[in-house]
């Protein structure tokens, strides 16, 4: 029966594993696009130059200061650009991010971003090669509130033979960057319903909570659930072990109340056989009294024959 329930318990587990990575698959956020802090990448201890191989991620700058830095991405394929895109960029006067096209940062860069550069000048950036390479320098004074979000997606501007997902604008761009909030085609089809994707807010979210987070707590619920079940059983049976049934009072009264054997008392009957009424009328009860124990207690009853009985009588009534 324990065995019974267990495999039962590991199934609903495992159903809900699977409705979470569901979930989370057309979710708000996906599989293949990375998010990360240039603080988490380049610190200033460590200045080496990074690789990735990515499809898509998201880089974020806030405020560091000291800091030189360079990053390189790269691509699955050589059939594969880059195309970056800036949704904020406020860098002060003496921080300059470097862009190369191509796997080192040296050479001519591609651009040169400071604190006259604004998302609208420098628009959308395409490398030529399957390689970017990025240079952060930052001095002591930065100001808390710069830095910059730079969106970076890995795409092919042939439609032809497109096998991922093709945006409006032509571009092949990975399925699974598809409707996780980030727009990476440029013109935002790949999170509307050209993707396939549901409406945003009210149809994707359940009491309130997105689905991944809502699958992910649901499973966390069952999880505890199990666990609270089991200790429960276990606490049972370990109480049940230790503290053994006692008898039942039926028998534990008649085992108190008659802890040794009692020899049989024997009472009179009402059949039992009586001598004859005294000669006159006469009571022995209203003489002298004799305390006399009953034999009948004790010893059988006699019957005696008739003279016997009437010479006992004249013998008593000649005592008194």
């Amino acid at each position: 029966m324990a065995s019974v329930q267990r495999d039962h318990w590991c199934y609903v587990i495992l159903q809900c594993l699977l409705l979470n990575l569901l979930l989370c698959r057309n979710g708000t956020f996906a599989d293949k696009n990375k998010y990360y802090h240039i603080s988490t990448l380049c610190t200033k201890e460590r200045n080496l130059q990074l690789y990735k191989k990515i499809d898509g991620t998201v880089l974020t700058s806030e405020g560091e200061d000291n800091l030189q830095c360079v990053l390189t991405f790269q691509t699955d394929t050589i059939l594969q650009r880059f195309m970056l895109r800036f949704e904020r960029l406020a860098l002060d006067c003496n921080d300059h991010l470097y862009v190369f096209d191509g796997a080192h940062a040296f050479g001519n860069y591609k651009a040169d971003l400071s604190c006259r550069s604004t998302r609208a000048d420098v628009g959308t950036i395409f490398t030529q090669s399957n390689f970017v390479t990025l240079k952060y320098v930052t001095d002591k004074w930065t100001q808390p509130g710069n830095g910059f979000k730079l969106v970076i997606t890995t795409f092919k501007d042939s439609p032809v033979g497109c096998r991922d997902f093709l945006c409006m604008n032509s571009f092949c761009i990975t399925q699974d960057l598809t409707c996780d909030g980030v727009n990476h085609c440029g013109d935002n089809s790949d999170e509307t319903s050209h993707a396939s994707c549901v409406d945003d807010t009210a149809g994707r979210e359940i009491l309130g909570m997105g689905p991944g987070t809502f699958a992910t707590l649901i499973t966390l619920l069952i999880i505890f659930a199990v666990a609270v079940t089991g200790a429960g059983v276990c606490l049972c049976r370990k109480g049940r072990l230790s503290n053994p049934p006692e008898p039942t009072s039926n028998n534990t009264t008649h085992a108190v109340s008659q802890p040794y054997p009692t020899a049989p008392r024997y009472t009179g009957s009402p059949t039992e056989e009586k001598p004859p009424p005294y000669p006159g009328g006469f009571s022995p009860g209203s003489g002298i009294t004799y305390n006399v124990h009953d034999e009948s207690l004790y010893y059988p009853t006699k019957v005696l024959h008739p003279i016997a009985c009437a010479t006992l009588h004249l013998q008593q009534y000649r005592l008194t």
